[in-house]
This record gives C-alpha cells, sequence and structure tokens, in this order.
C-alpha cells in the first residue's frame, strides 16, 4: 500500500502478505495456518507526525478484511523500535510472541552484512 500526496510524493508505504503463522496450542501441539503479515511500515521524514502511518496500517487493515477475507492480522515488530510499538499499542495490537534469537541485519560497505539484536 502506497500513501501519496497532491504532488504525488511517495509519503509512506506499507507491505501486506499472506504467511504462513505458528501457533503454540494448549495441548502443547503446534500449528500452523496462512494469514496476513503486514511488514515494513515506513514514513518519510518530511511526513512523520502527521497520522499517515496510522492511516496506512488502517488501509491494510480494511485491505485485509473487504478485500481477502481475513478478520486478523500480524505483524513483525523489533521491540528496540520503540515509536512503532506505541503505535501498534495505541491501535490495539497485542504481543503474541516473541523472538529472543531474532536480529537485524544491517548492511555494511563492501556488501557485508552486521548484526544487531
Amino acid at each position: 500500500v502506497i500513501c501519496r500526496n497532491g504532488k504525488n510524493e511517495v509519503m509512506g508505504c506499507c507491505g501486506v502478505e499472506v504467511d504462513v503463522i505458528y501457533e503454540d496450542r494448549l495441548n502443547g501441539l503446534r500449528t500452523k495456518s496462512p494469514a496476513p503479515l503486514m511488514s515494513n511500515l515506513a514514513v518519510g521524514n518530511k511526513f512523520r507526525r502527521k497520522g499517515i502511518a496510522e492511516e496506512l496500517v488502517r488501509e491494510v487493515e480494511d485491505m485485509v478484511r473487504k478485500k481477502w477475507g481475513y478478520e486478523e492480522i500480524y505483524l513483525y515488530v523489533e521491540k528496540r523500535n520503540r515509536s512503532a510499538v506505541k503505535l501498534y499499542s495505541k491501535m490495539g495490537y497485542r504481543q503474541f510472541w516473541e523472538d529472543d534469537t531474532a536480529a537485524t541485519l544491517l548492511p555494511m560497505k563492501g556488501g557485508s552484512m552486521r548484526s544487531v539484536q
């Protein structure tokens, strides 16, 4: 989903795809099911703090419900991204699981990657 202004400038974007979500059940079984997964929400620096991120999330939610027929949507967010965590919490999202082994890969000069946890 892409958000543009009247000058056709891209103000922000958000991705969504159907992916496999793994769930641990009370009976000890681990099940998997397809579900929409929102990712890579981004808003340009000069457009931040204007409600665009919230508008993009709502647009993705509407699309997932009305066009795809799903009632739930999942997302991954880095715990250290406090502004994103705050936004999603404000919008009613709750933590479903946490991956302590996840790491962010940062590109370095020469094409190498550095892992940050």
